[in-house]
């Protein structure tokens, strides 16, 4: 499997989509409605994706840092790699089994301002989208992502397609239970998120 970063921004853009449609119509306190007691809501869904933004974007970033400092310069095709691979099937919907997000990645209990979950989310899109721009040149099979042990560390070209697939994954959840708080509401009309 090839790094490919035409198909990462295509990808960016078609979560761009699905979060703007997922978040469409729904009143803050759908938004907000988790559809039983454990399951996120939507709003968690797209807070979880935030936050998992944030912290990967920040470690590839140190990457690239890295990487211009020790010259590490390529020109591609990259390989994602064996467990770049095995990253992006598990994260790949629809899911294959339940994995627990770590509890610095968790939504919290109570969102103070679910209001801006959504132009967050865009950003996260645009800082993606920069990211790519930023590691082009360097030798992207040969940089790693994340802490030295980490379980979850892996080539920087594995890295993006990885985090699209989590984007899915979690878009599709949000979808889900945007069908099941609207199917479960009564019919009134309300103001949107």
């Amino acid at each position: 499997m090839i790094f490919d970063p035409n198909r990462c921004a295509e990808q960016i853009n078609e979560a761009r989509r699905r979060a703007e449609a997922v978040v469409l119509g729904l009143t803050p306190e759908q938004f907000t409605t988790q559809p039983e007691a454990g399951k996120w809501s939507v709003a968690e869904c797209i807070l979880h994706l935030n936050v998992t933004a944030r912290v990967m974007q920040s470690l590839m970033q140190d990457a690239i840092a890295q990487a211009r400092r020790d010259n590490q310069l390529g020109t591609g095709p990259f390989r994602i790699g064996a467990k770049g691979r095995l990253l992006i099937w598990i994260a790949e919907p629809p899911p294959k089994f339940r994995i627990p997000a770590p509890p610095h990645l968790r939504p919290p209990a109570r969102i103070d301002d679910p209001v801006k979950l959504l132009p967050d989310f865009l950003k996260a899109q645009d800082e993606w989208e920069r990211l790519i721009r930023e590691s082009s040149g360097l030798d992207l099979s040969k940089i790693k992502v994340g802490k030295l042990f980490s379980p979850f560390r892996a080539r920087f070209a594995a890295a993006l397609p990885w985090m699209m697939a989590h984007q899915r994954r979690h878009l599709l959840q949000a979808e889900n239970v945007k069908r099941q708080i609207v199917s479960a509401a009564p019919s009134s009309a309300a103001q949107s998120v």
